[in-house]
């Protein structure tokens, strides 16, 4: 008898095993040691600056995780897994682990059940681009204007980062061969894209169309949310789109800051990787100006000082605990842990926005990617497509996005105060996502269960991040403040009023199996409807802003648009904590340009 399953397991190990044996790091060794810049944090937007910078300068990169190769294997190699990786659940008994994730709870929310949610974050060479599901798309013209107009610098507005946006990336268009799906046509602005700048980052059409989301997106096309004939890069962020993926195209693996951008590094290697390596805190001199970052590596106490700069990319969790542990933050947080204060900054850990989407779930007769994975000899085929010609089911991350400003039927129910709230976003900003997707229907006897989920992008609530001691080895404090705003609730309300038309749809009539599954028809009215999103909302997992640019002493800023914290010397912060809300849609594309972005202020002196 055939033992497929261990014929994938040793296939795919093999795939894993061949990437991992490409790496050239210069691994970091306990001790004190000098670099020109000290990165701490080797995720999305840590690798990608670090890069730029090794370019012409010595660069340290402090990360607390290891390979991801190694600690996730297939999970994060893959793209298939990126859509069922068990470490992204978000209940409190979520199957943790710990090696590449930093396991982190908030604390309960009063205004979502109570409930503690666990919010993953990469900690692995290469951050939150190891784990995410790879969707790549920009923001609107508008959401950057806003940006610009905030930090007082309209180098922030959309054609003054469309460079920036070009550097990070090489586009391979859709293989429709591969794809053999006409009616999932991925439309596109080429000229968004610049291939002759051989950007790392590798973003491409997977080579491989789910069925059920295929059907999906009828529903939402026939709810008025037509197609964009140019996708979701070139400044409008409206209609429906096949979006590309971070995959690489060449073996359909995943792209991330560490195979894209360090791997293109270390050809002129001049960083320095320190694996297992916790920062505890910035060390300043007497004039406030970073000269380094106090770690732990293997055990051992060190500093890294850096003759230059310290450049925080902890993510939008760990970079504000980092600068309250080093003295930057609310004074008052800081004295009650005993912190010396050396530069009171309230707005560290405050202003955090977080999108949520909650989902609506129907039996439809449609197979989708699980169908085609369901026994070992599928497994065995879909490895065999995989790994000689890149495309199958494993080859994918899914792919359409759908999204809109709510309807003027929707609009009417909501109060004014929510309709006010929802009118000082620009007038390009979408409102709401919706993502269509289907998984195999065992637990309800359906072929397969579709979902269609509608998120929030313009949340009012706000949640923090503080601490609860001066060490670094305790968490850091998170409040989500989900649907702490009435005004959330009301929008979300409207949003799952349009996920229930898009499945009464008649486009997909003939596919629909059923009643609905979840939340069920006896959820109906608006107090229903909003329990049902308070018990079940989860993250998209974007949080910002908890450590805002701005401008000094306006708003709770903590770094100016330079990305330089204020108060101090020598300390630059580069992650998604700074960009100042939480842009329209999924930030990957946005942090990647900005790590470009402030690696060319420092190239120039700024």
């Amino acid at each position: 008898m055939v033992n497929y399953a261990a014929r994938v397991a040793t296939a795919l190990c093999a795939l894993v095993a061949g990437g991992a044996a490409q790496e050239q790091l210069r691994p970091g060794t306990p001790g004190n040691a000098v670099y020109d810049y000290v990165v701490i944090g080797g995720g999305t937007a840590g690798l990608a600056i670090a890069s730029r910078l090794s370019a012409f300068a010595s660069v340290a990169v402090v990360e607390a995780g290891g390979l991801y190769e190694q600690d996730n294997g297939n999970q994060s190699v893959v793209p298939y897994y990126g859509l069922v990786m068990p470490v992204l659940g978000v209940a409190e008994d979520y199957p943790p682990n710990s090696l590449i994730d930093w396991d982190l709870l908030s604390t309960p929310q009063p205004s979502a059940g109570g409930r503690r949610i666990h919010y993953a974050q990469g900690k692995t060479l290469g951050g939150s681009s190891a784990i995410n599901t790879m969707a790549y798309h920009r923001g609107t013209v508008g959401s950057y204007q806003r940006w610009a107009d905030l930090v007082g610098d309209q180098s922030y507005t959309f054609d003054s980062l469309l460079p920036y946006f070009k550097r990070t990336s090489t586009l391979t268009p859709p293989n429709l061969q591969k794809r053999n799906a006409p009616n999932a046509t991925a439309l596109y602005d080429s000229t968004a894209f610049d291939n002759s700048l051989k950007g790392p980052l590798q973003v491409s059409w997977a080579n491989w169309v789910d069925p059920a989301q295929s059907w999906l997106a009828r529903a939402l096309q026939a709810i008025g949310q037509a197609v964009n004939p140019n996708g979701l890069s070139s400044g409008k962020v409206s209609g429906g789109a096949w979006v590309p993926t971070t995959i690489d195209p060449k073996d359909a693996t995943r792209s991330t800051s560490k195979s894209s951008y360090l791997q293109s590094a270390l050809k002129n290697a001049r960083i320095t990787v320190y694996l297992h390596t916790q920062a505890s805190k910035i060390v300043f001199d007497k004039e406030k100006k970073a000269t380094g970052v106090a770690v732990s590596i293997l055990g051992q106490n060190c500093v890294l000082s850096a003759r230059k700069e310290v450049i925080l990319s902890a993510g939008v969790f760990h970079s504000p605990q980092l600068l309250l542990l080093s003295g930057i933050g609310p004074a008052a947080t800081l004295r009650t842990h005993s912190i010396g204060v050396i530069s009171n900054l309230a707005g560290v850990g405050q202003n955090l926005w977080d999108q949520i989407f909650f989902n609506v779930l129907r039996g439809i007769t449609v197979p989708n990617t699980g169908t085609y994975l369901a026994t070992p000899a599928q497994q065995a085929l879909a490895v065999q497509q995989y790994l000689s010609k890149a495309a199958g089911p494993y080859s994918s991350a899914g792919g359409y996005l759908s999204f809109e400003k709510l309807p003027a039927k929707s609009r009417a129910a909501l109060s004014p105060r929510t309709s006010n709230l929802l009118a000082q976003f620009p007038s390009d900003w979408p409102e709401i996502e919706y993502i269509a997707s289907g998984f195999p229907g065992g637990f309800a006897n359906k072929t397969t269960i579709g979902a269609i989920s509608g998120t929030l992008l313009t949340p009012s609530s706000r949640g923090n991040v503080t601490i609860s001691s001066a060490s670094i080895a305790d968490a850091p404090v998170v409040n989500l403040g989900w649907l702490s705003d009435p005004a959330d609730g009301e929008v979300l309300v409207a949003a799952f009023k349009r996920v229930r038309e898009a499945w009464s749809s008649s486009a997909i009539a003939g596919i629909v199996d059923g009643p609905e599954i979840a939340p069920g028809d006896a959820v109906s009215t608006d107090a229903q409807i909003l329990d049902f999103i308070r018990s079940s909302a989860q993250p998209i997992w974007h949080a910002s802003s908890t450590c805002a640019m701005g401008k000094a002493g306006q708003g709770g800023a903590v770094v100016d648009s330079k990305a330089r914290v204020f108060g101090v010397k020598g300390l630059r912060v580069v992650d998604n904590s700074v960009i100042p809300f939480s842009l329209p849609g999924h930030p990957q594309s946005s942090v990647y340009m900005l790590a470009e972005k402030i690696a060319d202020d420092i190239l120039k002196g700024k």
